[in-house]
């Protein structure tokens, strides 16, 4: 199989860059703000499918989304250069790259700008495309015919790959990223 029939796609926090949102305070604090008692796991999805009126659940974006752009404040770039170097590679290897994150695009962008990953923009999907995890991976699977591999780093991540027939490989840590990747260019070798 080609380059040209093999597409990686990789989530954002927690896979590209460590977990800087601390998502249990994120989810008490909305649940506060709506006064309900929900799990909301995953969170964007959740809030996303919760019968609430629009004013409220702008109000729990907000919250979302401040914590977001703070987070990209406490980011070093250096802690991740391994990470922003091989995605790099990978495109300038002819391999075809995907960002997916349940970020907003308002946080994503001066992300990828300090990551120095600008180029990715164009080639990302955040919630404001799609609210859920299987929507980002549904759209992906529409548009590509060719094999897929995606890396993350949750639970969900993985149950809807599997539940979607995507190749997936799972990290635990930021720091497994080169490693997933690797076996991400070995599985679209071998086809």
């Amino acid at each position: 199989m080609t380059l040209n029939n093999c597409l990686i796609v990789v989530d954002v926090d927690g896979t590209i860059i460590p977990l800087l949102v601390n998502f249990d305070e994120i989810r008490e604090k909305i649940r506060r703000l709506l006064g309900i008692n929900h799990p909301l796991k995953p969170l964007g999805e959740s809030l996303a499918n919760l019968p609430i009126n629009e004013e409220d659940k702008r109000k729990a974006w907000e919250i979302i989304e401040n914590a977001e752009l703070e987070s990209i404040e406490k980011i070093n770039p250096e802690l991740v250069r391994e990470n922003t170097l091989i995605l790099k590679q990978l495109r300038e290897n002819g391999y075809k790259v995907i960002l997916v994150t349940m970020r907003s695009r308002k946080t994503l962008l001066p992300l990828l700008e300090k990551l120095g990953l600008t180029e990715f923009s164009s080639s990302s999907l955040t919630r404001d495309n799609y609210p859920s995890r299987k929507q980002q991976l549904e759209h992906v699977k529409k548009g590509f015919q060719g094999k897929i591999v995606f890396i993350g780093d949750t639970i969900y991540d993985e149950k809807v790959a599997f539940e979607l027939g995507v190749d997936f490989i799972r990290v635990e840590s930021y720091i497994q990223l080169p490693a997933a990747i690797n076996s991400a260019i070995e599985i679209c070798r071998d086809l």
